[in-house]
């Protein structure tokens, strides 16, 4: 199996995992929001959500091939060809760092939009004044706002450089190796 190869599976199943993401807790989750006050705009941003992470999810199928070349992910690699059998430590690092990455930015991404949408919500709402307030009565926690906006940083940190990352900790392992 090739390289690109295995980056085409593993970016296919992050975009059926951001799917049944989208299908089976997003939107569930924010369908509560209908339901408790209907408005108008509260559906179109859902379905609107719903539509980008259906884009998203075929964008990741359709055009895989498109983003391992812009995210260079099948670069840095000793072998074209990846084996199994030989797969020594810092390709199993380097392949885990891309994972963790793309976790991250799946994971993350409807919650950023969610406190987006929030924060929009809560702006227009009080006509300018910042009162973040949700339907259910709490407020929006800028902390998660920001914990989000900072995991999807991180993830796509991690995707960029996750072979830079790999020679840094091997690097590190190796001077402390060399020490004792």
């Amino acid at each position: 199996m090739t390289k690109r190869d295995f980056f085409r599976i593993i970016i296919k199943l992050f975009g059926l995992y951001s799917l049944i993401l989208a299908v089976f807790v997003y939107f569930p989750n924010n369908l509560s929001y209908v339901i408790y006050d209907f408005e108008p705009i509260t559906l179109l941003w859902i379905i609107g959500a719903l539509s980008l992470t259906v884009l998203v999810f075929v964008f990741l199928i359709r055009k895989t091939d498109r983003i391992i070349d812009l995210l260079k992910i099948d670069k840095g690699f000793d072998e074209e060809r990846i084996e199994f059998g030989n797969f020594n430590v810092q390709n199993i690092l380097k392949l885990g760092l891309i994972l963790i990455g793309g976790f991250l930015i799946i994971d993350y991404f409807p919650h950023f939009l969610h406190f987006c949408y929030l924060a929009f919500k809560g702006i227009v709402a009080s006509n300018g004044i910042e009162s973040m307030h949700n339907p259910f009565g709490g407020t929006l926690d800028y902390s998660k706002w920001t914990l989000s906006a900072i995991n999807l940083i991180l993830g796509y940190m991690l995707l960029t450089n996750f072979n830079r990352i790999s020679n840094w900790i091997f690097l590190k392992d190796k001077t402390l190796g060399n020490n004792k």
